[in-house]
């Protein structure tokens, strides 16, 4: 039996590979990915979330794993973690998968909490979480349709503000432009840019990150598809743009994994032994928060409603006071 080890609840454990189909066992293959348990979904159990049982199911069928949720998680996404590399607010997943291989796959659906005017509004952003194990530019790439509504709440410090790119708004690290080109291809930007399934892109030191503001860990087989589709072009470009051969900087690390949460950030199964190219950064560039751009029309909405009450409470009054 070939096994990739990962960090479970318990520890390190092995677990089988999830048989692709494929000469290289490790390689993620699509084609050869079992969407039967959406397509064809059971009943699930009575006080079951129907949500769940399907993901648990998807991730069964194909042996991958499955964690009901996790609290705290150690990723370094700017959907995790505030500038400073402190925790979000209330920053939580649930329906969490990870899909074994060369390199492992996570995919959930992560929350935090945002306070604002007063008031606490709950964020909730899909992600998918690759460790490439090589540097990559510090840049985040981000589908119109979802910046106009919901913003990724940081971006590259000082960031180069490029939207050539139909339907794209690309913010890349001073210096990396030339090789942020090179791994942006057209297949990869209409990926992000699907009418149906768009999504953002970050990429820091050695981790992608794929979000949405809104579930990724559910029942449409059509939007794994899409989102295991989009993460397979940007791992093969970046393996096309830095080949193996030579050693990744020593200064890089993937952040430690806090043993007390439900489910950790995701481990590579094999050395970080990739490069990077020496025009990249060996250390992620630092973040700039956005603030009150995140969700911004949901607060305006919120205004709007709460000033709305407010009119109608004071014309009632004068009306019905007499």
């Amino acid at each position: 039996m070939s096994c990739s080890y990962t960090l479970g609840i318990s520890g390190a454990r092995c677990q089988p590979s999830a048989p692709l189909g494929s000469d290289r066992q490790n390689d993620h293959v699509l084609s050869d990915i079992d969407f039967s348990a959406l397509t064809h979904p059971s009943a699930p159990p009575a006080r079951t979330n129907p949500t769940a049982h399907a993901v648990s199911s998807l991730a069964s069928a194909n042996g991958w794993q499955y964690f009901t949720h996790a609290v705290g998680q150690q990723l370094p996404g700017v959907v995790f973690r505030e500038t400073d590399g402190k925790p979000r607010f209330s920053q939580r997943a649930v329906n969490i998968v990870r899909i074994p291989g060369d390199p492992s796959i996570e995919i959930g659906d992560s929350f935090y909490t945002e306070i604002a005017v007063g008031n606490q509004f709950t964020q909730q952003w899909g992600y998918v979480a690759v460790d490439l194990g090589v540097i990559v530019p510090s840049v985040t790439v981000e589908a119109e349709s979802i910046h106009a509504r919901s913003a990724l709440p940081a971006t590259p410090a000082g960031a180069v503000v490029d939207e050539s790119r139909q339907g794209m708004r690309v913010e890349a690290a001073p210096g990396s432009e030339q090789a942020v080109a090179a791994l942006l291809t057209p297949a990869i930007v209409g990926a992000l840019g699907h009418p149906t399934y768009p999504l953002d892109a970050e990429l820091s030191g050695q981790w992608l990150f794929l979000y949405a503001p809104r579930s990724l860990a559910n029942d449409d087989a059509a939007s794994w598809e899409h989102v295991l589709r989009t993460t397979e072009l940007f791992v093969a470009r970046v393996r096309e743009v830095y080949p193996a051969g030579s050693p990744m900087p020593a200064t890089t690390t993937a952040p430690p994994v806090d043993r007390s949460a439900v489910a950790e950030a995701p481990v590579s199964s094999i050395p970080a032994s990739t490069p990077s190219a020496a025009s990249v950064p060996s250390s992620p560039a630092p973040m700039q928060p956005r603030g009150s751009r995140v969700n911004g029309r949901r607060v305006a909405l919120y205004l709007g409603v709460v000033f709305a009450v407010m009119i109608v409470g004071g014309v009632a009054a004068l009306v019905f006071g007499h």
